[in-house]
């Protein structure tokens, strides 16, 4: 699982991992349930996700079809369980008997899932970029090998980013937007994700923390790493699609996320600093403060 607060390359990494031999991305499928299947959005393949080929396919095999699942149901299980106020019930996994029987329906929903998926794809690695603590939390009681790859950019181009208008066309409705957060309500999520990723350490999650900057210097090596990480050793080729500058991408899958999601062809790789000089002062000295111990801690590791 890809993990950390938005705008930090995370989608770009995942597809970048999914070109790869044996891996399968699918997107944020913590919002797999009513993006997809309720309201059917756009997969990253460009189709609505009652279309898709792949997801049909993955329906088939995980629920005998996607119409053999109760949406209302899946919805309301997913946002009643999957929840930072609920964090100790998933770490302790004691928890209102209401709520573990929605939380033990969603688990046996997700275990079905994901055998589907990579059985669909043929895939050994399954690369989930929901990024949300609480559901890497709620993973831990899943049958799969969790694994997280906390994706770390400077908070200040995390917060300028979230500043910005995006649209969001996997809707197909030209006026809906992607949410706005404040410079103070951004650096805020991107210091409490990275701490609760930190800590699934504690629970025995082995977790690896790849930074924006990094991935961005050096994109190929930064994904031969993870792969190994993940158990898979590149083999030659695998990498090809990725050079220096540039990745070489094909129509992906996936739920949810970035709208670059879509984007396929020859994509340029080039980190984005415009937070140094179009973020306003003020946004900037904010940013810089509030989320000073943590980026130093990543400082002094990285050196």
């Amino acid at each position: 699982m890809l993990g950390g607060f938005g705008r930090s390359g995370s989608t770009l990494l995942e597809r970048c991992l999914a070109e790869s031999r044996g891996v399968v991305g699918m997107g944020e499928v913590l919002h797999l349930w009513e993006r997809g299947l309720r309201d059917d959005e756009l997969c990253g393949c460009s189709l609505p996700f009652s279309q898709c080929p792949f997801w049909l396919d993955v329906g088939h095999r995980a629920f005998g079809g996607w119409a053999h699942v109760d949406v209302q149901e899946a919805v309301a299980d997913r946002a009643a369980v999957v929840r930072n106020r609920y964090l100790l019930e998933l770490i302790t996994g004691v928890t209102p008997t209401r709520r573990r029987i929605r939380r033990d329906r969603f688990v046996k929903r997700i275990n079905a899932l994901y055998r589907a998926a990579a059985d669909s794809a043929a895939a050994s690695l399954i690369v989930d970029s929901s990024k949300h603590p609480a559901y890497a939390y709620f993973l831990r009681h899943a049958d799969v090998n969790l694994k997280c790859v906390l994706v770390v950019r400077d908070p200040r181009g995390v917060a300028y980013s979230w500043s910005k208008v995006v649209k969001r066309p996997e809707t197909g409705s030209a006026g809906e937007l992607m949410p706005r957060y404040s410079t103070v309500s951004a650096v805020t999520n991107w210091t409490v994700y990275g701490l609760l990723f930190h800590a699934l350490s504690l629970f025995k999650v082995e977790v690896k923390t790849v930074h924006y900057e990094d991935f961005m210097a050096s994109p190929r090596s930064v994904v031969e790493d993870i792969l190994r990480f993940a158990g898979l050793e590149p083999v030659p080729g695998d990498l090809d699609h990725i050079q220096a500058d540039a990745v070489e991408l094909s129509a992906h899958h996936t739920v949810a996320g970035n709208p670059m999601r879509m984007v396929t062809g020859r994509l340029g790789i080039k980190a984005d600093a415009a937070w140094k000089v179009a973020m306003p002062s003020r946004d900037r000295r904010v940013a810089g403060v509030l989320s000073f111990p943590l980026r130093l801690a990543y400082s002094v590791r990285r050196r």
